[in-house]
């Protein structure tokens, strides 16, 4: 597995699937419940919603789902961090 990632994945708010983001991230090598930061993109309506909920996961490409914590950002783009459920 590469040390970044970047594809579509699928951000659900409070358990319902809200749409689709494509994401950027890198593996943090630290052990602990952060597994990756980097960014996510996709409609300023939808990165509102994420900004305003409580809990958010994000479900990679076809693969794992992870706690999604938004860490600052704008313009359908947000800085994000992302643990372990």
């Amino acid at each position: 597995m590469s040390d970044n990632l970047t594809n579509d994945g699928t951000v659900f708010i409070d358990g319902i699937q809200a749409g689709p983001v494509f994401y950027w991230l890198t593996l943090v090598e630290e052990t602990g419940s952060v597994i990756a930061e980097g960014c996510i993109s996709a409609s300023e309506e939808l990165m509102l919603r994420i900004a305003a909920s409580e809990q958010v996961k994000l479900q990679l490409d076809e693969g794992p789902t992870f706690s999604l914590e938004i860490e600052g950002g704008a313009s359908g783009t947000r800085w994000i961090r992302l643990s372990k459920l």
